[in-house]
């Protein structure tokens, strides 16, 4: 019993940040789902009469609110200011939406939008997680000079609370019923999936791959290598924000994204035939390649172990 209890108060952060994010995750899944009687299921989280708040809406700021919570677990170890963490948010979050909304609208083929105001509302998706990406790279950059901190080990964190996003997000797609694939031909794959998500994915007579849970899973699997390798003298500062780079395009530019058959991310435009987010995606994984192979560790090999910064376990 006593050696029960020193591991788990040894353990008692992770337990916190794991389980924790793990817990609010599968409550809000079953918020979402299982109060419903009809399948598709409504996207609307919360009416309140004057103003309609989307299940979209709810993924994504939760998914936002879990990557929050662990990096500052994490600016704490590395001796960071929490501070510095809450003020670039301030600036960080709404330009990432703008620029996930902006990159969305720009490559966005139909172009039906009759004012700003249909612009502007992304209150049923619309937003590319690319564009947040972008905007939220430039802007971290530009504050984090600007603040006299590091560049690269800020980006470290953030990738790490990226990938979180894009997890609890993509169940915004979900509800939406959009991020979905061709139809199911595999008996297997339609045998393991869960009953719930079989049933949203049925659109138009069928039932269709859930490349939203695929994504979802793809990036688990990063997230679960980035936070296990981050702890060992392995990767200089820097490294991890350049593999994340390289999992993420790799996965959405040659896996996902050529999956996927239907949704509003797939109704974007296209260049020889495939969608330009394919084009962006193995970009991605290509400058994060060059980021952690050449660029980065050339240019600035004085860069400490991201294991040997600050306080860690």
């Amino acid at each position: 019993m006593t050696n029960i209890k020193q591991w788990f108060f040894k353990h008692i952060t992770p337990i916190k940040l794991y389980g924790g994010a793990f817990l609010y995750f599968v409550v809000l899944v079953l918020l979402a789902v299982v109060p419903q009687t009809r399948v598709p299921y409504d996207n609307v989280a919360l009416d309140l009469g004057f103003a309609e708040v989307a299940w979209y809406a709810v993924f994504i700021l939760s998914g936002l609110l879990i990557a929050v919570f662990w990096s500052v677990d994490e600016f704490k170890k590395k001796g960071l200011s929490v501070d510095f963490l809450y003020d670039a948010l301030l600036w960080t979050v709404p330009i990432a939406i703008v620029g996930a909304r902006v990159y969305y609208v720009i490559f966005d083929p139909n172009k039906n939008y009759q004012s700003l105001t249909d612009i502007i509302n992304i209150t049923r998706g619309g937003l590319s997680i690319h564009g947040a990406v972008i905007a939220a790279t430039l802007f971290v950059l530009f504050y984090t000079k600007k603040k006299g901190v590091n560049f690269w080990l800020i980006a470290d964190i953030v990738a790490v609370g990226f990938l979180i996003g894009q997890i609890v997000g993509r169940w915004g797609n979900f509800m939406n019923q959009e991020a979905y694939g061709p139809v199911i031909e595999s008996q297997f794959i339609f045998n393991i999936l869960p009953a719930f998500i079989k049933d949203q994915m049925f659109i138009a007579g069928n039932y269709h791959h859930p490349t939203f849970l695929y994504e979802g899973l793809w990036n688990l699997v990063g997230l679960v290598i980035l936070i296990n390798i981050r702890r060992k003298k392995l990767l200089k500062v820097g490294d991890l924000f350049a593999l994340y780079l390289m999992w993420y395009g790799l996965g959405r530019g040659a896996i996902i994204e050529p999956l996927r058959t239907g949704g509003a991310e797939f109704d974007a435009l296209r260049v020889f035939g495939l969608p330009v987010n394919i084009y962006l995606s193995l970009i991605l994984f290509l400058g994060g390649g060059l980021l952690l192979m050449f660029l980065k560790n050339k240019k600035l090999p004085e860069l400490p172990y991201y294991a040997e910064v600050g306080q860690h376990d």
